[in-house]
């Protein structure tokens, strides 16, 4: 064993007569711990709702959008399918889609919203559009079935800002052109049936978008083919390859991905998950002050030793060593703790919550607010190497005064008063 670490060990046993120094070791210990396993925690919620984001935002928007130019019309859009499926066999499935802003009355209560044609059949392979009509398990609305020819599907609040259920009727007002003896007259009005309401677990789709098929669509933009072909792929992260082979093949489309439809929202969730990190990284920080307050009342109380040390021969390099070591031990030691006890505390964190609730009598999180029946908690190894990483960073760099402090002293001066 290096002669280093050996009294840097027996110092931290501490001597009977003095307590107070052991146990401020515990506190310094135990704050290091505390602050590592608040991190690993709140890193693994932040992980799992971005998580859970991303695969809601997926399974309600397409992997890859492709358009023509200019956003025309697709017209001969079964075709243009085929061409687009064969360019890579990642593209597993494939779905017309058209656009309109409209504008929906039920009764008095009108709203804008936007409805998207689409092919039920289709649709049900590309996005989650079918599951969140029929998944209804006490907690969600969704309900019905596909639109089909005067049918329309709402999203969850835009039905709820209308007081619209199924089997009511709905007036659908469009920008589409009515010819007149006059001219083109702006504006046209259909009638459907609400058929089904949609819950996508996204508070803006829920609250503008409708759904109808491609045959109603096209009555109330009075326009023939599609505005973009939605593409499923093998995984979503195959979204920007998949994008670079429709630019570099000769069909005259362009893809848009899934991200570049949300890229300022994902930045957000990134930029708060590094500002989180950062703030918490500070009760870390305050756990290595006490390390460095720990390290320099143990210097004043080993002053005779050190004296003693020197006096043998001992260079101020192994005493600045032991020192340092000696607060790395307790760095490590706290890291280590709190790296276990944020993993268990991370796993389990839904019954854990549920405890609390049940003692406190409040509801820690509740399912309609947050679209979640449970805490969505995922433990990347990532985010704890990090953690681990910045903690002994932090914790060796709180040895270092005290140690060259320690190093400092010579013999004369460390026995001047015992």
């Amino acid at each position: 064993m290096p002669f280093e670490l050996f009294v840097a060990l027996r110092y931290l046993r501490g001597k009977r007569k003095n307590r107070f120094v052991s146990l401020i070791t515990i506190i310094s210990l135990a704050g290091v711990c505390v602050g590592v396993m608040a991190l690993i925690v709140v890193m693994s919620v932040m992980t799992g709702f971005d998580e859970a984001l991303r695969d809601t935002i997926i399974g309600n928007r397409s992997h890859l959008a492709v358009h023509l130019p200019g956003l025309r019309p697709i017209n001969n859009h079964e075709e243009a399918m085929e061409q687009i499926k064969a360019l890579s066999p990642k593209i597993v499935a494939v779905a017309p889609v058209t656009q309109t802003e409209a504008l929906l009355q039920v009764g008095p209560r009108t709203t804008g919203g936007i409805v998207l044609g689409v092919d039920p059949e289709l649709e049900a392979e590309v996005t989650n559009l079918d599951e969140n009509l029929t998944k209804n398990d006490g907690r969600t609305v969704g309900q019905g079935h596909m639109p089909g020819r005067k049918e329309i599907v709402l999203g969850y609040r835009l039905a709820a800002r209308l007081g619209a259920m199924v089997g009511d009727d709905i007036l659908v007002y469009t920008a589409k052109p009515k010819r007149s003896p006059f001219g083109p007259r702006g504006g046209s009005q259909l009638a459907l049936t609400v058929c089904g309401i949609s819950e996508a677990k996204m508070s803006d789709w829920d609250m503008i978008y409708a759904f109808v098929n491609l045959e109603t669509a096209e009555q109330l933009t009075g326009r023939s083919g599609v505005d973009s072909i939605h593409c499923r792929l093998t995984s979503p992260d195959d979204a920007e390859e998949v994008q670079q082979l429709v630019k570099q093949s000769d069909l005259p489309f362009y893809g848009e991905t899934w991200y570049e439809n949300q890229r300022d929202f994902f930045g957000a969730l990134e930029q708060e998950k590094v500002a989180m990190f950062i703030i918490l990284a500070f009760i870390i920080l305050v756990a290595a002050f006490n390390i460095t307050s720990t390290l320099i009342m143990i210097v004043l109380e080993k002053r005779r030793d050190i004296g003693i040390l020197r006096t043998l021969g001992v260079s101020g390099m192994s005493i600045m060593g032991t020192f340092v070591i000696e607060g790395l031990l307790i760095g490590l030691g706290g890291t280590i703790a709190g790296v276990i006890l944020g993993i268990v505390f991370a796993y389990y964190i839904n019954p854990i919550a549920q405890a609390i609730a049940w003692v406190l009598g409040i509801d820690l999180f509740n399912s309609t607010i947050y679209y979640y029946d449970r805490i969505p908690s995922v433990i990347h190894s990532n985010d704890v190497f990090w953690i681990t990483i910045s903690a002994v960073v932090l914790s060796f760099l709180s040895t270092l005064y005290p140690a060259w402090s320690a190093s400092r002293l010579t013999p004369v001066d460390a026995l001047r008063h015992e």
